[in-house]
Parts: C-alpha cells; structure tokens; sequence
C-alpha cells in the first residue's frame, strides 16, 4: 500500500472511532438519565476513544519515518 493512502486510512478509521465515542457517549448518558447507575456503554466509549489515539499516533510516527528517510 502507498504510505499516503495508508495514513488516509488511518485518519478515516480514527475519526470514526472518534465520533462513534461521542455518539456511544451521548448514548450513555441518557441511559443514565433513564435511571440506570452505571453503563457499561460507556466502557464501550472509552475504548473506541483508545482505539482512536492509536490510529493517530501511528499517522504521527509514520511522518517521522518517513522524513528521516528523505534526510
């Protein structure tokens, strides 16, 4: 795979985790407000929001790469 199209990926598959988290987020908190203590939807939230910062971190330190390479 070419590295542009690799880090497109990455970048689309981080903006999903991280808009399926505020929405699995938004979720949970109204199911808080129905009356449940605790939700394990939020869990869910968290690690999609993980899920996220990896994809993002790998974009970043493929940069590094690859302008270490051009020197």
């Amino acid at each position: 795979m070419n590295e542009s199209l690799k880090v497109k990926v990455r970048l689309g598959i981080g903006l999903v985790f991280i808009f399926g988290a505020i929405g699995t987020f938004i979720f949970g908190w109204m199911e808080r407000s129905a009356g449940n203590s605790f939700n394990h939807i939020w869990m869910l939230a968290i690690i999609m929001l993980l899920g996220a910062m990896v994809q993002l971190q790998k974009i970043g330190g493929g940069e590094n790469k690859i302008q270490n390479k051009e020197e």
